[in-house]
Order: C-alpha cells, then structure tokens, then sequence
C-alpha cells in the first residue's frame, strides 16, 4: 500500500512539474474587460490570473457580483497585457489569481510590475487555493502589492475543497460599500 501511494505522488509530482514547466500555469491570457452594474457609484478593478482549473475565475467573478449588489461599478478582466495599468479612475483594486507551490502565478506578478506603482489604492488580495486555506496562500503577493506602493485592504484566501468558498467570495464583495 505505502509502496502504491508513493508512485501515485510521484506521478502527481511529475505531472504537476511538467505543467510548470510546459508554462500552461504561469500563461498570460487576454481577455475582454466585463463591466458589471455600469451604473455603479465607485470604480473597482478585478484583475484575475486564471488557473488550472476555473476555480479563480470562479471566485473572481463570485466576489465581482457581490461587490456589483453592493453598488460598485466593476470591470474584471485577466491579468495580461492588455489589462489597465492605469488605476486613477478606480478606488478598489483585486488582484486574484491562483497559488501552485505556495507561490503566485507569473501572470499576476507580471501585470504589478508593468503597473509599476500602485499610487497607494486599496488593494484586496484573492489567492485560490486546492486544499487548505491559510496565510501560506496569502503571503506570496503581499509583498509585492506594499513595495509597489498598493495598500493591502483584505486578503483573503479561499480553498476549491470549501463548498461555500463561491459564497464567501460573493458576500466578501457585497460586505464592501463602495
């Protein structure tokens, strides 16, 4: 038995190194910008890092519907190089994205440091995790976001193994008043 579960989590650990370095986890894809509830009275800029599977888009969007019931005006995109740079027109920032390893994706890096800085806006951390959640899945963004000048408003970290983790995004974004 314990001879099977060591093959079984090498080939987990085959498998997901090979992913890692095929780039599959780590691409940048551009998406058009999604405008949820137009008539919004404050500007929020969701920019996600789409993963394996579509849970942080998922949870991206969950949390972009809460915050649109809540009264935001929200444009959510992927984190490409076609998403904004140019944050003057929103007041809340959330940058999602995927954690393999216990480390942000590359796509999610890559679009803070083409913003460069932050101008200090409010920014809420999404890291969307396969198993437990926990500050591992939140600290490996953190850092960036301070010394690129954002203001770390939430972080929240939600697990693909919680069923009620779409709901804690959505109610997380309807507990924001714009």
């Amino acid at each position: 038995m314990l001879v099977l579960i060591v093959i079984v989590a090498f080939v987990a650990f085959a498998a997901f190194a090979g992913l890692l370095m095929s780039g599959l986890l780590s691409r940048e894809v551009v998406s058009e910008i999604s405008v949820l509830n137009d008539s919004g009275s404050k500007t929020a800029l969701v920019v996600y890092q789409p993963g394996f599977s579509s849970f942080p888009k998922d949870a991206s969007y969950a949390f972009a519907e809460g915050l649109a019931l809540s009264g935001w005006r929200v444009e959510i995109t992927t984190a490409s190089p076609k998403a904004p740079v140019d944050l003057s027109k929103y007041t809340l920032l959330t940058l999602a994205y995927p954690v393999y390893g216990g480390t942000a994706g590359t796509a999610i890096v890559n679009y803070i440091n083409r913003i460069g800085d932050l101008g200090g806006i409010n920014t809420l951390i999404l890291a969307c995790g396969g198993g437990d959640t926990g500050e591992t899945l939140q600290l490996p963004l953190s850092p960036l976001v301070l010394s690129a000048n954002g203001t770390i408003y939430n972080e929240l970290s939600l697990s693909n193994q919680d069923s009620s983790a779409l709901d804690v995004a959505r109610q997380t974004g309807i507990d924001i008043q714009p």
